[in-house]
């Protein structure tokens, strides 16, 4: 077969606009989570976008992370909320967002009524240095939100 000539792989201008289109949607999308959680300010638009429901920052729905931590793999993340967790008030869920990881759901919590505590302690990667947001939805619809800075020194989302 020495001689013969093998068809080159060309690019369509079709499949490279495709490519180049998904891209920058990717990007887009990337940059507007990005946004969200830059300041702390955009919290309510990413978890309206997120949930199709406004929520309410509460004292009730308390999140503790440290503000600094030397290594983004393995952040300490404790969450409490107030609740009698009775049939008629009760927390459904707990889910925590990172906005700036490259794939911005942590981890979502769910209870059951009179069987659980609403707590949970565990440990989460951060991409960068960022606000962690957490909301959790209540027997009734309500979402309470909670927000906390983490400063990380190292990517944890490599």
């Amino acid at each position: 077969m020495i001689g013969s000539k093998t068809p080159a792989a060309s690019l369509t201008r079709r499949a490279l606009f495709l490519s180049g289109a998904v891209g920058l949607a990717g990007a887009a999308a990337a940059r507007s989570a990005a946004r969200a959680g830059d300041d702390g300010k955009d919290a309510v638009a990413l978890v309206k976008r997120l949930t199709g429901k406004t929520p309410v920052e509460s004292d009730r729905l308390r999140m503790a992370i440290p503000r600094s931590f030397p290594n983004g793999y393995t952040v300490p993340l404790s969450l409490d909320i107030d609740s009698p967790m009775t049939e008629s008030d009760h927390v459904r869920y707990i889910r925590v967002v990172a906005p700036r990881n490259p794939l911005i759901d942590v981890a979502t919590f769910h209870f059951v009524v009179r069987r659980s505590r609403p707590r949970v302690s565990t440990r989460i990667r951060l991409a960068m240095p960022q606000f962690v947001l957490a909301f959790a939805e209540l027997s009734d619809g309500t979402l309470l939100l909670a927000r906390r800075w983490c400063d990380v020194a190292t990517n944890g989302c490599a």
